[in-house]
């Protein structure tokens, strides 16, 4: 009972704040341990391979992001999970497994879908330094300890004022899709700063926003706009100067 009130706590702060820096209960060491659950769960679902190209490409961002061992992998086939609990992994729909982007796992594995390799090297670096940004940036730890909460905050208000329940889920869910947002673009400034340093274009990934599709309502996508996404990018590749 302590222990779910002081979770029950923490979920009433974690709701006044939708950034991208909030509390993480995980401490970076962990990140590779819960990674390496959800990477092994992945590959029992789809088919993955080593690629020479993502390593080649992979490996020069590294080397300027070393908090973090990272592996590259490619997919193809698979079902898509059907598991809902929190997981250490972006972008925040990836169990659908047909993306525009890379699957970023905590702790360094990423996993790029098969039709992301016809892209030319540059926006394929893109791609890449924007799933570093997630894993550097520990967002899918992040993601974790909110997702966690969130389920206290929702019990305890299904226990307090169930009337309300509904209203409080809804919100809660909003409050993730915003911070999934915020997630996506944050990962994009890091892109650009990571792309700079391997005397990479930063611009591939201005290239790359501008062949996304345009998610579909905006309040219940984990996608910003890509005119928002490029917007954002934009100013911080006019930042590198300063």
């Amino acid at each position: 009972m302590k222990r779910f009130l002081l979770l029950a706590a923490a979920a009433v702060a974690f709701a006044q704040r939708p950034n991208t820096q909030d509390a993480n209960y995980y401490p970076p060491e962990d990140d590779a341990r819960v990674g390496q659950r959800l990477a092994t769960q992945l590959q029992t679902n789809v088919t993955t391979a080593a690629e020479p190209r993502l390593d080649q490409i992979g490996n020069r961002l590294a080397a300027h992001s070393p908090q973090f061992r990272y592996r590259f992998f490619v997919f193809d086939g698979g079902q898509p999970s059907q598991d809902t609990a929190p997981a250490a992994a972006f972008p925040a729909d990836w169990r659908r497994l047909q993306l525009d982007e890379a699957i970023a796992v905590a702790g360094g594995t990423i996993f790029v879908p098969r039709a992301l390799l016809s892209r030319d090297d540059a926006q394929l670096a893109a791609i890449l330094a924007h799933a570093i940004g997630h894993i550097a940036l520990r967002h899918p730890t992040v993601g974790m300890t909110r997702g966690e909460l969130a389920q206290v905050e929702v019990q305890v208000a299904s226990r307090a004022m169930p009337d309300e329940a509904p209203q409080r889920v809804h919100a809660v869910a909003l409050k993730r899709f915003a911070f999934d947002r915020a997630c996506e673009t944050a990962a994009d400034g890091y892109a650009v700063k990571l792309l700079q340093n391997a005397s990479l274009d930063p611009s591939a990934l201005l290239a790359y926003l501008r062949t996304l599709p345009a998610p579909q309502g905006e309040d219940l996508s984990v996608y910003p706009a890509p005119a928002e996404r490029i917007e954002s990018a934009q100013k911080a590749i006019t930042g590198l100067g300063r």
